[in-house]
Formats: C-alpha cells, sequence, structure tokens
C-alpha cells in the first residue's frame, strides 16, 4: 500500500525515476510512469529492452556522460550529478536535463545497477544559453565596466580594456576619470553624476583618453544598480565606440564648409561664422573680367588665377581674419569691428595692393582689377547689401562701392511692384501650376516617383519660383500659391496609385490655414499612402513641438518624409534621426560637382552609409548627365533625379 502511494506520488510528480543496468548500453530496468511526460515514451517501451539509456542521448553529449559514468564508478563515491546534458524525445525534439545519480554496489563494491532522479531544465537551460549569447555580443562590440557605489572601477571587459590601452590591474579600484580628456566639460559629469545617483540612466556622448593619450569618442549609457529593497548597489556603464563616425562627420563638416580650389572658407562657412561675430561687416572683392579669362584661356587657367589671387590676399590679411571664396571671382574678408578697429584703413590699403596687377601663368602674362564692396548692415542683410555694393560699382565704372540703402530702394521698390501683381494676377486666374519631375529607381530602372514643383504660367511663359517666391513671402501670397499647389497636384494623382511630393516649408506647416488644406485634400482623394512630405528649410523643424506633431500625425496615417537639399553645408545628422524621414533627398550643389575631385563625393559617400544604415532613401538631385548618373549608381544611391532623367513638365511622363 505504502509502495503504490509512492509512486502514484512520483508519477505525479515532475521528477523522472529510472534504474539501469551497468552494461553497455545501459538497459533500463525500471522507469517511473511520468517518463511519458518527459520523452514521449511509455514506461512499457523502455522496459520491454528495445530502447535502452544510450539512445536517448543526444550524441554530442555522448562522450562527457560516458566519462563521468566511467569516473564515478571507480570512485567510492556512492552518488553524483551529472554535468546537464541532453536527451532526445520520442518526436524529435531535443531537451536539457539534470540528473542526480545514485550507485547501487554488492559487497565487493561492483557496480549492480544506477538510480537516477531527472529533470526537465530546457527552459532554465535555454534562457541562461539565451543570456550567454546576449552577453557575449554586448561584450563583443561594446566596453563594460561596472564600477562600485564611489565610482571605482570593478570590473571591467576584455574590449574596455583593448579599446583604452589599460591591463584589468592598471584600472581596478581606479575612478572612470583615469580615461576622462580635458576637452570634457566638467558640467557634463556633475550631471551624469547626480542622474545616476537619482536612480535614473544617463545617456551622452563623451570624449576620453586611452592610456598612451589618444582620444576616442564613446556614446554611453550608465545605470545604477539596484537590490531587492532598491537600493543602489554598483553602476554599470556600457559604452560603444563612435569615433569613426564622429571624425567622419567633422571631416564632412570640414569638406562642406571648404572651396575646393583655394582652400579658402566658403559661403556655409561664412554663414555660421556671420552668426559667431559680435559686430561683422563684409570687405568683398570682385575680379574684373574673370570670364573672360576663362573663355580665352581655358578654365585651367582661371583655377590657377583664383589660386594666386587667394594666396595673395591671405599673405595681406592680419591673422584674426579668414577669407572667404563665395562665388566663381569674388571673395569676402569677415572683418568683426569689435576687434579691428583699423577696418577702414586696412580695406584701402588692401584694394591698393591688389589692384592693377600682372600676374603669370603657364607662360601668360594676366593684368587684372578688383572692384571692392563694403557692406556694415545687418548680420542676415551682409551678403545680400554687399552684392547690391558690388553691382552698383560695376555699373557706375567704379572699383569701389560702401552700400548704402538709397542704392537698391528705387528698383528694388519698382520689380517688388511688378512680380507682386504678377503673382495676384496667378492667384486669382488660378495660372500657379504643378509641373511634375520624375525620380527614377536607379535599381529596377522604372520612374516610381513625383516632385510636385510650382510655376507661373503666363501665356507661353513658363515662370519658376525664382522669380516669385521671396517676393511671395513678403508680400504674404506665399500661402496661397500653397494651397493652389496642394489643391492641384492632389487631384492630378487621384486614382493614379503613384507616389508624390509636395514641398512645404516650415511657415507651411505652422499655418493652420495650409494645413487644414493638405489634410483636406489628402482625406477627399484617399492619398496617405502616395504623398511624401518633403520639408524645405528643415534645420529649423528639428526643435519647434508644432513642426514635430505636425510630422508625427503624416507619419501615423500614412504619409513619408524627405529631406530636402541634404548636405548644403549646414545640415546634420542629428535632425535627420529626430525628424525621422524616409527620404534624404542629397543637395544638387553636391550631386553636380561629383566627378570633380573637390571632396563632392566623399560628402555623398558618408551620407549614404548614415542613410543605408538607418533603411533610409537616398534620392540625388541635379542629376544632369549620363557621367553623374552613372557615378550615383555606383555609389549606391537609390533614386536619380534632374534633366539627364526628365525636366518637370505639367503632364505626367508615361
Amino acid at each position: 500500500m505504502i509502495q503504490n502511494d509512492f509512486e502514484n506520488y512520483l508519477n505525479l510528480s515532475p521528477t523522472v525515476f529510472f534504474k539501469c543496468l551497468p552494461d553497455e548500453k545501459w538497459s533500463v530496468l525500471y522507469v517511473s510512469q511520468n517518463v511519458q511526460m518527459l520523452l514521449g515514451y511509455t514506461k512499457e517501451e523502455l522496459e520491454s529492452g528495445s530502447i535502452y539509456c544510450l539512445d536517448l542521448i543526444y550524441p554530442n553529449d555522448l562522450p562527457l556522460f560516458k566519462h563521468e559514468i566511467e569516473f564515478f564508478s571507480h570512485s567510492q563515491v556512492t552518488q553524483f550529478k551529472h554535468t546537464p546534458y541532453r536527451l532526445k524525445h520520442k518526436d524529435g525534439t531535443i531537451i536539457w536535463v539534470e540528473k542526480n545519480v545514485q550507485i547501487i554496489r554488492n559487497q565487493q563494491g561492483n557496480v549492480m545497477h544506477f538510480l537516477g532522479f531527472i529533470n526537465d531544465i530546457t527552459a532554465h537551460k535555454t534562457a541562461q544559453i539565451e543570456l550567454e549569447t546576449y552577453k557575449e555580443i554586448l561584450d563583443s562590440n561594446n566596453t563594460i565596466t561596472i564600477a562600485d557605489l564611489d565610482g571605482n572601477i570593478i570590473h571591467a571587459n576584455e574590449e574596455f580594456l583593448k579599446n583604452s590601452g589599460y591591463t584589468l590591474e592598471e584600472i581596478l579600484g581606479k575612478p572612470h576619470n583615469i580615461m576622462r580628456h580635458p576637452d570634457s566639460e566638467k558640467e557634463t559629469f556633475r550631471t551624469l553624476w547626480a542622474t545616476i545617483q537619482n536612480k535614473k540612466m544617463w545617456k551622452g556622448l563623451l570624449k576620453n583618453r586611452r592610456k598612451d593619450g589618444s582620444s576616442f569618442y564613446s556614446s554611453v549609457s550608465i545605470s545604477p544598480l539596484l537590490d531587492y529593497q532598491g537600493n543602489i548597489t554598483k553602476y554599470i556603464g556600457v559604452r560603444h565606440d563612435v569615433t569613426e563616425l564622429i571624425t567622419a562627420t567633422n571631416n564632412l563638416k570640414i569638406q562642406a564648409q571648404t572651396d575646393y580650389i583655394t582652400g579658402a572658407g566658403n559661403r556655409f562657412k561664412l554663414l555660421l561664422d556671420i552668426k559667431k561675430a559680435n559686430k561683422p561687416y563684409l570687405i568683398l572683392f570682385d575680379i574684373v573680367r574673370f570670364g573672360e579669362v576663362n573663355d580665352f584661356y581655358g578654365y585651367r587657367v582661371g583655377d590657377a588665377l583664383l589660386k594666386v589671387f587667394a594666396k595673395q590676399l591671405l599673405a595681406l590679411l592680419p591673422e584674426n581674419l579668414n577669407l572667404y571664396r563665395i562665388n566663381a571671382d569674388e571673395f569676402i574678408i569677415l572683418v568683426d569691428q569689435e576687434h579691428q578697429t583699423d577696418f577702414e584703413k586696412m580695406a584701402e590699403q588692401l584694394h591698393t595692393n591688389l589692384n592693377n596687377q600682372a600676374v603669370l601663368l603657364d607662360d601668360k602674362t594676366i593684368f587684372f582689377s578688383v572692384v571692392m564692396a563694403i557692406s556694415r548692415e545687418k548680420p542676415e542683410d551682409l551678403l545680400s547689401t554687399v552684392d547690391i555694393a558690388k553691382n552698383y560699382a560695376k555699373s557706375q565704372n567704379s572699383l569701389f562701392c560702401e552700400y548704402r540703402k538709397e542704392i537698391e530702394l528705387a528698383k528694388e521698390y519698382e520689380l517688388n511692384m511688378y512680380w507682386a501683381n504678377k503673382i495676384k494676377e496667378a492667384i486669382d486666374k488660378s495660372t500657379i501650376t504643378p509641373f511634375f519631375q520624375p525620380l527614377f529607381n536607379n535599381k529596377t530602372l522604372v520612374i516610381e516617383k513625383y516632385e510636385s514643383l510650382a510655376r507661373i504660367v503666363d501665356g507661353d511663359e513658363i515662370i519658376t519660383p525664382f522669380y516669385f517666391l521671396e517676393i511671395a513671402k513678403k508680400t504674404r501670397q506665399y500661402p496661397d500659391i500653397t494651397k493652389q499647389m496642394i489643391q492641384k497636384t492632389c487631384k492630378t494623382f487621384y486614382q493614379t496609385g503613384l507616389d508624390f511630393s509636395i514641398n512645404l516649408t516650415m511657415s507651411d506647416i505652422l499655418s493652420e490655414e495650409t494645413r487644414a488644406c493638405l489634410w483636406e485634400n489628402i482625406h477627399t482623394y484617399d492619398l496617405h499612402k502616395q504623398v511624401i512630405i518633403e520639408l524645405v528649410e528643415s534645420e529649423n523643424m528639428k526643435n519647434n513641438p508644432n513642426v514635430l506633431m505636425f510630422l508625427e500625425r503624416a507619419k501615423t496615417c500614412g504619409c513619408r518624409l524627405a529631406i530636402d537639399d541634404f548636405g548644403s553645408g549646414y545640415s546634420n545628422f542629428d535632425y535627420l534621426i529626430k525628424l525621422g524621414a524616409t527620404y534624404i533627398k542629397i543637395d544638387g550643389s553636391i550631386i553636380k560637382n561629383i566627378n570633380n575631385n573637390d571632396g563632392s563625393i566623399d560628402i555623398v559617400k558618408a551620407i549614404v552609409t548614415f542613410a543605408q544604415a538607418r533603411n533610409m532613401k537616398t534620392v540625388a538631385e541635379y542629376v544632369s548627365s549620363k557621367e553623374i548618373f552613372d557615378t550615383v549608381c555606383a555609389l549606391g544611391i537609390d533614386y536619380s533625379q534632374g534633366y539627364y532623367i526628365a525636366e518637370p513638365r505639367a503632364a505626367l511622363i508615361d
């Protein structure tokens, strides 16, 4: 009766009982009935003598299993525990088990049989293997340290030691600031320490210093580890080396801000530096009739002249001033009046030294004069006003002009009135017309999408936004242009199934009226899955909550986002990630110079690599020739757009 009770209890438990002989195949003498739950075999099948313990063990685990049986059988122990091993289920699946063995011996000490208690540990073992795999992956791709409550290192993985150059003995017990780079701001570490002591995770980018003094950058996450009572016991830091990305980004910034012919700063660099100056003034130098040099002697001689001119100008400049080339033959000096008190005298001396020179290039003597223009206007107006002063000097056959408002007021007023009336007429007559330029898939070799571009159709004349867009913004007619573009574009693509993009500026997105027009037309024509919202001037959008809310709504209802003119000098990768774009449109000024050995191709490669890593599609604008198209395809850019593919048209291309 007691035996039956025990067997009933045993058969209901998760533990399976085995009794085996010490023969070659470990014949089964007895097994508890619950073995069927574990292995799928019935008690009768295993006790019949047709299936042996040996048959159940996974082949790869058999050598260790045999070794343990052999070792413990010849020792004096009466019981032992197997290293976890695998058994084969009747249906072919594999299970992990843990087995405790009792050795039954006769009076001579020979083994008579084995008693085994087996438990299924598959779930635990699988979780353990997964955990070890995760740890291996984490260790192989990241540097990891664990610190005590004082921030002293108590553990570091091999990747950390390899990356930092320290041995484990050199860093154990040392604070993490052993790697702090002198460039790092103390406030960063005060914030870090306060965050983790508040039981929160800190994330950030840190510049570090190796044992040999070299620097590297890490993307860092530091978290406090808590006990069951919620008290901090230690801190764990996971770092990922991003030095290559930071270096590539910095190089990209330098290339994007440097003139490839002269090595001077370019227009974008100038714009950045103007913002930094306290009291900026501009001095512009324009080489008179430079175009004739190019036409008569060729571009190689023209480029050589630019290099010589830039070199001469740099030699005359004080050390605290920078030189910029902003156009073919135009150079600018940015002066911060706060640090350069003899501004006028310096400008006059430069002009005198540069004028009426003779330069010997390729055995050719080239004479040239220089027009100088100066502007002291507001920072945001400096470039436009110094250009007006230059043009006025040329129109008066003068070599010098300082900007005055009287120069442009009459002409500007006349021009503005003309275009304001022209725009109003176009809006009233509904001649704001979308022209469609196709986007060509470089892999499938078919046209897949279209960009909608605004034009004014005035009889046989087609007017591009170059002439009217800025005036429309100044005269507050721009929203009406956008609304007509949205209405006509959506109507065109209704029931076509084709994807298309509509350009929106920040002012468009912030306009309730424009937003309402967009949503109404998208919903009316059911175009949610076809619309690509192309963001113009997107750099200023990333920190505006209203813009981000609009973009989130657009993505939620199925619209996609594209970033226009990416890589044009001020763009950065941070806002690209924040805006969550589907497409990156690489700026046309870079694409059209991609085969000129000026660094443009390196910029494009960096953008493409970045986009591919984040599953974003790239579009090359200004693809105007087969040579550019071939290069674009070779770089792995997804789409091409430009006159080589097709020019914008009022009708869709079949």
